[in-house]
């Protein structure tokens, strides 16, 4: 899992083997999905956005028009570029919503991993408790017996 800017299940690193074993058995859209995710909910994914929505406006604007002597391919108010920005969206947003189920479901993986293993460890402390106050009945006798024993010596 990897630990960066204080993310630490961020879900790059897949090291925990029940993670792994998610991460493992996907399918090629669920790696399809995990991937459009993590690059669509990045910072070059965004800056490269505006890089495009801006060459299209100044292409259009400036470049188109003079080489089509003022006609442009898509004039203000871009309703080209606003139905290419709305088809992405309409495909970008559920296959990131796939990917964030995944997410979800590994979660809940590694959630019923660690609730199976603080059952274990509570049952570990419940046997230590007993153990422990077992060891020190077992004291207490050792040194009642060790009082009887030093009265009987002491005695003779």
């Amino acid at each position: 899992m990897s630990k960066k800017r204080g993310y630490p299940y961020s879900g790059h690193d897949h090291t925990h083997p029940v993670l792994k074993q998610a991460h493992d058995d996907r399918t090629t859209g669920e790696r399809v999905a995990d991937s459009v995710a993590r690059f669509g909910g990045s910072w070059p994914f965004i800056f490269l956005f505006l890089g495009v929505i801006a060459g299209w406006m100044i292409l259009n604007v400036v470049v188109l028009e003079r080489m089509l002597h003022n006609q442009q391919f898509d004039p203000y108010p871009f309703i080209a570029l606003n139905l290419m920005l709305s088809a992405m969206a309409g495909l970008q947003a559920p296959i990131i919503m796939m990917s964030q189920n995944r997410a979800s479901a590994r979660d809940e993986i590694l959630a019923a991993h660690h609730y199976d293993e603080s059952t274990k460890m509570d049952h570990l402390l419940r046997q230590n408790t007993t153990l422990t106050e077992q060891v020190h009945e077992l004291l207490k006798q050792n040194t009642e017996l060790t009082s009887q024993i030093r009265s009987l010596v002491e005695r003779n």
